[in-house]
């Protein structure tokens, strides 16, 4: 309380000391402005993003595509090689590849299966013309049996050795 009898001295270094006080009430009072702004401006955002539906993605651009298992093994893959085939394979929880489908270069499909070894053992083919063909393998890998159209249209059957020869066919 101010007392008429206080010197003017006294007096002034007190309203000094009032308007100190006062600005920094006043800086505290706009930090709390600003803090309480930027408070509501959040939780006015994350208000918005709960209620806005997820978007669905139309399209994913890539020229490979690898699936990963939760053990790290890779268990598919699509993608394009160099001379423009297209291909998709599928591999077992060892990560060995057991099927294959592909459209090479020229547009001939392609169906594979292999086994566990990864020795392919079965074929089925469409050639460039679209005549059909279907190979079966032995463990090793050798073409032991096969049926398919030739240009001509006359199926056609055989039988290999395990040597790689003719064993029969038909016609």
């Amino acid at each position: 309380m101010w007392n008429m009898e206080q010197p003017t001295g006294d007096l002034i270094e007190r309203l000094r000391q009032l308007e100190h006080q006062q600005a920094q009430l006043q800086r505290a009072h706009r930090r709390l402005k600003l803090m309480t702004g930027g408070v509501a401006l959040v939780a006015g955002a994350l208000v918005l993003m709960a209620q806005a539906a997820p978007q669905q993605i139309k399209s994913v651009e890539a020229q490979e595509f690898v699936l990963i298992g939760s053990d790290g093994k890779v268990r598919g893959a699509m993608g394009i090689t160099s001379d423009g085939a297209v291909g998709l394979n599928f591999s077992d929880a060892s990560g060995q590849t057991r099927v294959t489908l592909d459209l090479a270069a020229n547009g001939s499909p392609g169906l594979d299966f292999y086994d566990q070894t990864g020795k392919e053992r079965a074929t089925f083919a469409l050639g460039p013309a679209g005549t059909p063909g279907l190979g079966l393998y032995d463990p090793s890998g050798k073409l032991r049996t096969s049926l398919d159209i030739p240009a001509h249209e006359t199926p056609g059957l055989a039988f290999y050795h395990s040597d790689g020869r003719p064993g029969w066919g038909a016609p």
